[in-house]
């Protein structure tokens, strides 16, 4: 399923909806894109997975002007809108990026788009496939949602959300935003994320945290 359709918004309205919904958006992008600022090459081959609207890609251009980005979603529309973004300086595949070859690149980046892979199989063969697609000295990033290993601090981010969300909605409202996609998103500890990356033979580093959202940077 794409984004629109997992949020039940129209395309368009995207860029504008998704800061109401998610905690910290423009900060954790920004941070995602400050890592591949200190760590990448001055012309990047940049392939973004679950790219949506090219939000994190148009970061990653404005710190590397020359990087050459390649963007991987099954959201046609979400792909459209990411063209008219970026125009020429990006290269999309309609696709799901769990079936098809990663390019060969210096970056794998995502945004909100692993924590759609429902199991930790799955996610390890996904961190496997990036790892082996990086040139030596690469680096993937990723901005998503990663819980507290404490029962007591994922109730206190949880809330935490559940503010952000008010203040753009209703409680109820709000609270009808997370059952719903619990239903099909899911998330993992950070320290589960972490280990899985090492697994797949990265170094890692958080650059970035806040509640429960926060900044995965994995070096080759």
């Amino acid at each position: 399923m794409g984004a629109t359709a997992h949020l039940g918004i129209k395309p368009g309205e995207y860029d504008k909806m998704i800061a109401t919904l998610i905690p910290h958006y423009s900060q954790l992008l920004d941070a995602a894109a400050a890592a591949v600022d200190v760590v990448a090459r001055t012309a990047p081959a940049v392939v973004d997975l679950g790219t949506g609207s090219g939000t994190l890609a148009q970061r990653i251009m404005r710190v590397r002007p020359r990087a050459r980005l390649i963007g991987i979603d099954s959201d046609a529309a979400m792909l459209a809108t990411a063209t008219r973004r970026l125009g020429g300086n990006i290269q999309t595949i309609e696709e799901n990026f769990e079936r098809i070859p990663i390019p060969r690149c210096d970056v794998v980046s995502a945004s909100f788009s692993l924590h759609h892979i429902p199991t930790g199989r799955r996610k390890a063969a996904v961190y496997k496939r990036c790892f082996q697609s990086l040139r030596p000295g690469g680096m993937f990033v990723s901005a998503d949602c990663y819980l507290a290993s404490s029962a007591i601090v994922q109730k206190r981010d949880r809330e935490a959300w559940l503010t952000h969300l008010q203040h753009a909605y209703t409680r109820k409202k709000a609270e009808s935003f997370l059952r719903t996609w619990a239903k099909e998103d899911v998330y993992f500890t950070l320290d589960r994320e972490i280990e899985l990356l090492k697994e797949a033979g990265f170094e890692v580093e958080v650059t970035w945290r806040k509640d429960s959202f926060a900044v995965l940077v994995g070096l080759k």
